[in-house]
């Protein structure tokens, strides 16, 4: 949950530090530079991609409030599953099988409880592993590619307000005021990019990596299973997928 906790605080900074020079923060405020970034960034974007992928933005957005995958947890999981295959066999699993909630590992037990080989176990689960992904960087390109989009629309919401200054050169009480409405756009397109699109774009990539780690693991877990592995050497055997750290605190 840090991710909207750390929005929040830049937000807080960069009022913050506006009023500490000096600075008025309804001054900061343009409907104009809004109506440009906001809505340019978007349109661009949804010219890049599908409808369908853009609609899932804001699906993408709550995703990135998540926490990374538990590999304990996971880890714990497939070897209470690993004693019940090596003390009533394999088909026992079947009756576990409502109780697992992850789709790729009741696929692999499924595949195991069904008498399939290692190859094939493993090559169903890496190409869901693969279609996995394939969507997840997908999301992650989206605001990645918006992320570019929004400075570039607040430089233009910036020129076209120079532009409008400077076609008013005859009144010079206005052109103080339409040079700070002119620079918003450039603030906006920076706010966007970085405070916003840029940290979600990272929150759901390392999302990814920690999803990937602990489906790769469930692999492993699956294919320990079909050996026959105890769950004390299962424990020990999927415990290495775990940082150093992580796994001190576990033995303890």
């Amino acid at each position: 949950m840090l991710l909207p906790v750390g929005v929040v605080f830049a937000f807080v900074f960069l009022l913050a530090a506006n009023v500490l020079e000096g600075g008025n923060p309804g001054a900061l405020f343009a409907i104009p530079s809004v109506v440009l970034v906001f809505g340019g960034t978007l349109a661009a974007t949804a010219t890049a991609f599908t409808f369908g992928e853009v609609m899932r933005m804001p699906k993408l957005t709550l995703k990135g409030f998540g926490k990374p995958v538990a590999l304990d947890e996971k880890i714990t999981e497939v070897c209470s599953l690993a004693e019940v295959a090596r003390k009533d066999g394999a088909l026992a699993l079947e009756s576990r099988m409502a109780d697992v909630k992850d789709p790729l590992l009741k696929h692999g037990l499924t595949l195991l409880v069904d008498g399939a080989d290692e190859h094939r176990i493993r090559d169903e689960m890496e190409g869901a592993m693969a279609a996995t992904a394939d969507r997840h960087q997908r999301g992650i390109s989206i605001f990645t590619k918006a992320a570019g989009y929004a400075p570039i629309f607040g430089l233009m919401g910036t020129t076209m307000g120079l532009i409008n200054m400077l076609g008013h050169l005859d009144a010079p009480d206005e052109i103080g005021h339409s040079l700070a409405t002119a620079m918003t756009a450039t603030l906006y397109g920076l706010v966007f990019s970085n405070v916003m699109l840029t940290p979600v774009a990272d929150k759901l990539t390392r999302l990814h990596e920690s999803e990937m780690l602990a489906k790769e693991m469930t692999v492993d877990g699956v294919c320990s299973i079909l050996h026959g592995f105890s769950s004390r050497a299962m424990t020990e055997r999927l415990e290495a997928w775990l940082p150093p750290a992580a796994r001190a605190k576990k033995a303890a």
